[in-house]
């Protein structure tokens, strides 16, 4: 008779393309989880770096799934791993997150206590310099909020906990599945989208890991990138709308969450070229009284100009002028660019 393996408590799931040295770390500290059973599956993405080989002869305990192709975004990782998983609950990390064993105890012990379908911990943020290097000046620790205000919370644009900063019951997720066309924030998509679905979801101070900024990161560039800021923006719009379209199924879309949704709408109006006609229209039907302020449009000389001359005049004219842009009719330092400066994302 083969031997039956223990089914584990926990199945971390880790896609990785390349991931080298920051794949490495990541391993050796998920091998430093003692209290709690687990099993690691890896899932290659067509590496080209040696990685397969590298885990293969290093961490020969360790599952790998290699993808004969590559798929172009983690969600496909993601989404095989989460079929090849046979514990009780699921944690997903990416390649260059450090998991925090004692965090990680706390995570499943509360999972064990409360028997929730979520369990959401505390995590960091932190940049590395070139040689891994932890830039303390930099790191920071975020909180995900409480249970019982997740909807709000989702509206308001708070920060939700990211890919590792939770664990999943894999049965409240099992017909669930990660959604490559946002996989710049899939985690995010992910997240608000369990977090609407009703389940039990339980909270723990524990920091949960630490997500390691890089120079390749796609997010340790999004701040210097506009074309890759423009990219997180339209995928934040497109999670909105299905946020949009779940609660009102549920008939949850009370005024006041109208009101805050049209403030998410409209911070993404500036990447929704060429319809921002389109989404005001919509913006104004979800909250008719809709008002711009200095909390939803940080730049003063753009907030002055709506003031004075009314939201669609403002965005009618914005338009026209990254149109005539675009096409090089005039100087940057005419009107029209002024009002291009004017209204460009600041971080």
């Amino acid at each position: 008779m083969p031997e039956v393996k223990p089914r584990p408590f926990v199945s971390i799931v880790i896609p990785t393309y390349n991931g080298g040295s920051f794949l490495v770390e990541t391993l050796r500290s998920c091998l430093k989880i003692r209290e709690f059973e687990v099993e690691i599956i890896v899932v290659d993405d067509a590496s080209t770096d040696g990685t397969p080989e590298r885990i293969a002869e290093q961490f020969p305990t360790i599952h790998l799934h290699r993808f004969k192709a590559n798929s172009g975004s983690g969600s496909a990782g993601r989404n095989a791993g989460l079929e090849l998983a046979r514990g009780r609950y699921v944690k997903f990390l990416d390649h260059d997150d450090l998991i925090q064993p004692r965090g990680f105890k706390a995570e499943c012990s509360e999972a064990r206590r409360t028997n929730a379908d979520i369990v959401m911990s505390r995590w960091g943020v932190v940049s590395i310099g070139e040689r891994g290097v932890f830039q303390k000046d930099t790191m920071k620790l975020l909180v995900p909020p409480d249970p019982d205000r997740l909807p709000e919370a989702i509206l308001n644009g708070e920060s939700m906990p990211y890919t590792a900063a939770a664990l999943y019951k894999r049965s409240f997720v099992g017909d669930q599945r990660w959604d490559a066309s946002v996989s710049v924030i899939d985690d995010y998509d992910w997240f608000c989208r369990l977090a609407l679905m009703g389940g039990k979801i339980a909270k723990t101070d524990a920091i949960a890991y630490f997500w390691r900024l890089h120079p390749g990161s796609i997010q340790g560039r999004s701040n210097r990138n506009e074309t890759i800021y423009q990219k997180f923006t339209f995928a934040r719009y497109r999670v909105y709308q299905k946020i949009e379209k779940e609660l009102m199924n549920l008939g949850q879309l009370t005024q006041p969450r109208r009101r805050l949704l049209a403030r998410r709408y409209y911070d993404c109006l500036r990447c929704h070229s060429p319809h921002e006609g389109e989404l005001l229209a919509h913006i104004q039907r979800l909250d008719p009284e809709f008002m711009v302020d200095a909390s939803c449009e940080p730049n003063p000389r753009a907030l002055w100009l709506i003031q004075r001359i009314g939201l669609p005049s403002f965005w009618a004219l914005y338009g026209l002028s990254r149109r005539m842009i675009r096409f090089k009719r005039f100087p940057r330092s005419s009107i029209k660019g002024w009002i291009r400066h004017a209204t460009s994302p600041r971080e």
